[in-house]
């Protein structure tokens, strides 16, 4: 976490977060950028409430930055309220092909330069693979993807073990130019995928829409066009893009995906469901 220091003028308090969302505006990031001015705030608001000396500057820079997170959240109400809606899929039990890459690939291209996940539940094994996979489909697809921005419940049994995993996969996004910020939210429900290009995809089941598979020696391991699903629809919406795509790629050589020839784009249509 960061902390709150001020310089001996009591100028501008020196926090990271809101050092970090002014760079997230600036470079088009908007969605990422409120959630940091809305951290900055609630560390505000605590500094405001247990030092005495600092409440007059604290208020001052606590109207500034609501002010500048509410013009932000105004933004993006707007796009999503032009929004419509570009496809609904139901997805049958038992049904196959139907992995994130077959589901959601289409959506994910250059346009996207941050990714917001809403996602309850991350506790077990299984739902850590399958955020893994997800992320895996979502950087091989989106070029300039910059931050990921998940949001989940904390686990109640073991807290420590689903924060030390969330660690090591923002560390391992970091090698890869990419920065993940999580959040822990007891009152989370709903499922979604949020993305900078103004696509919104609502999942019934969020991530977890595949039979979990724990033996090793069976299809669906890794390609999830093998898994069996379980039933759930998802709805996927269009609105205004919150971002414009940089001019230049990001280098992302550790991520770097060689191009499929025609062989395997044959092979992919071997499982599919439709």
């Amino acid at each position: 976490m960061s902390q709150l220091n001020f310089s001996d003028e009591d100028e501008l308090p020196k926090l990271e977060s809101i050092s970090n969302a002014l760079k997230c505006e600036q470079t088009g990031h908007v969605m990422e950028a409120i959630l940091l001015y809305e951290e900055s705030i609630y560390k505000l608001g605590q500094l405001n409430n247990s030092d005495p000396n600092k409440q007059q500057l604290c208020q001052k820079y606590l109207k500034m930055y609501e002010s500048r997170a509410k013009q932000l959240r105004d933004q993006v109400k707007s796009h999503l309220q032009s929004s419509k809606m570009l496809e609904h899929i139901a997805i049958e039990r038992d049904s196959r092909g139907r992995s994130y890459q077959r589901l959601f690939g289409a959506y994910l291209n250059d346009s996207v330069k941050e990714a917001h996940v809403n996602e309850p539940h991350l506790s077990e094994l299984h739902q850590f693979k399958n955020l893994l996979n997800f992320f895996e489909v979502l950087i091989k697809n989106c070029r300039y993807l910059k931050y990921i921005r998940l949001t989940t419940r904390p686990d109640p049994v073991l807290s420590k073990n689903q924060l030390h995993i969330l660690q090591q996969i923002r560390a391992d996004l970091a090698t890869g130019n990419i920065h993940m910020n999580f959040q822990l939210d007891e009152a989370l429900h709903d499922r979604k995928i949020v993305l900078s290009s103004g696509i919104v995809i609502k999942i019934g089941r969020g991530l977890h829409y595949f039979e979990p598979t724990e033996d090793v020696y069976k299809l669906g391991m890794c390609d999830y066009d093998f898994r069996k699903c379980l039933a759930t629809e998802v709805d996927v919406w269009k609105c205004r893009a919150f971002a414009k795509a940089p001019k230049e790629p990001l280098d992302r050589s550790a991520y770097r995906q060689p191009p499929k020839d025609s062989a395997d784009r044959d092979q992919d249509m071997a499982y599919s469901s439709d």
